[in-house]
């Protein structure tokens, strides 16, 4: 079975956020919690006693800065990252590793996502390339052979399509597979610390690229954007 550690960047503000974090750590079952804590000011008792390795930022450092410390300290090849407002299959592991071994220019690996109170239900497909739309942020496995982190310079928007592209750039493969699913309480934890540096990011990101994000992802996905985003997840 995969070797993998999970790294989980976390800002506990109340109880609803704690009882999703311990039903999301639930989820994934037996393997090393690296759980990065950005100052949460409820559960950092609880986080300390489940954690494999903890780390207490003593400001909200943002999603990038928190995974990338994260990443630098797991001792496993492969690294699962995952949100609070989330719950993964049980056959995530199993089919992680059957998505890397068919693949071994994979960077990263991505499941169906679903509703949080959708049962799970399993496909037959692991697709290496086009549905780099549907390869979402809030769970996903990354190979850390491959060198490569979020730019800490974005604050909790952009930084994903920012290093899936980058790893698109480098000729690997963002792969997506319906095998194994997970359920998300969308934006949840998001909408908690809000938006304070969208614009930033956007400009930043246009800044490096020479490009807007929007503009790039009509460009190189184009006719997945084309695609309703809900019916997209389906194979």
């Amino acid at each position: 079975m995969l070797d993998v550690s999970i790294v989980s960047p976390l800002w506990i503000i109340n109880d609803e956020c704690l009882t999703l974090t311990k039903s999301a750590l639930a989820s994934v079952g037996d393997v090393p919690y690296i759980l990065v804590d950005n100052a949460s000011p409820v559960g950092g008792g609880y986080l300390r006693s489940v954690a494999s390795t903890y780390i207490r930022n003593n400001k909200n450092l943002g999603f990038a800065k928190a995974v990338n410390q994260g990443i630098k300290l797991a001792k496993t090849r492969y690294v699962a990252i995952l949100s609070n407002d989330v719950r993964i299959s049980p056959n995530w592991r199993e089919v992680g590793e059957a998505a890397f071994l068919r693949n071994q220019d994979a960077f990263s690996v991505h499941f169906r996502m679903t509703n949080y109170d959708v049962p799970f239900t399993y496909g037959s497909k692991i697709v290496p390339t086009g549905k780099e739309r549907w390869c979402t942020a809030a769970f996903f496995l990354l190979d850390r052979e491959k060198n490569l982190f979020f730019d800490e310079k974005f604050f909790n928007s952009f930084e994903d399509t920012d290093l899936f592209y980058r790893s698109r750039l480098l000729s690997y493969k963002n792969v997506y597979t319906d095998m194994a699913c997970y359920q998300h309480k969308h934006s949840f934890t998001q909408k908690l610390v809000g938006f304070p540096k969208t614009g930033e990011n956007r400009e930043y990101f246009k800044q490096k690229h020479g490009i807007d994000a929007d503009t790039l992802l009509a460009k190189e996905l184009g006719e997945q954007m084309r695609q309703e985003y809900w019916e997209g997840f389906n194979l």
